[in-house]
């Protein structure tokens, strides 16, 4: 199913969420090279990451909108490399990097949803993949603290992942 651009669509998100999701990560065209996301070994260069995230300009708040648009091309060379790989390609090369979540064949049911045709299956395997992220992170931190946040958002700025994880996995709270 296409969408032309004339077509209207009816949801129940504010026009500002609206063009957050369906706009504004799509306006940039530039190409990233994916060796500059990834290594070959499949670990994250963070730096491709947060040199991307915009904070406003007095102080240390996170400026969300122009973060969502310089980092539409870096998810859209992640999307494209990630949806070119077989599955056997891709369980070689993620496989150790999902296994601590204790349920790794879902990242194969998202694989799956990647190359679907059905237009929700991609939308519910992120779902899928955010709640077993959040309880696969409550479990380690759980491992150094004692009372786990309630929200996924407060959970990745945790002192406690950031001391198992590094200060990396901060960044993420604001993504």
């Amino acid at each position: 199913m296409e969408i032309l651009p004339g077509d209207s669509i009816t949801t129940c998100l504010s026009p500002l969420v609206h063009d957050l999701i369906c706009n504004l990560g799509f306006e940039l065209k530039e190409i990233c090279d994916i060796n500059s996301i990834v290594t070959e070994n499949g670990e994250v260069r963070w730096e491709a990451i947060t040199d991307r995230v915009r904070y406003e300009e007095l102080g240390q708040s996170l400026d969300y909108r122009r973060s969502v648009q310089q980092l539409g091309p870096v998810c859209e060379a992640i999307h494209l490399h990630i949806s070119a790989l077989t599955r056997a390609q891709f369980e070689i090369q993620y496989s150790p990097w999902y296994q601590w979540t204790t349920y790794p064949e879902l990242f194969l049911e998202i694989l799956d949803a990647l190359q679907s045709s059905q237009p929700a299956a991609v939308s519910l395997g992120v779902m899928k993949l955010a709640s077993c992220l959040e309880r696969a992170l409550g479990n380690v931190f759980l491992l150094v603290g004692k009372e786990c946040p309630f929200l996924l958002r407060d959970l990745l700025a945790s002192a406690e992942l950031a001391q198992v994880f590094g200060h990396a996995v901060n960044i993420l709270e604001g993504l």
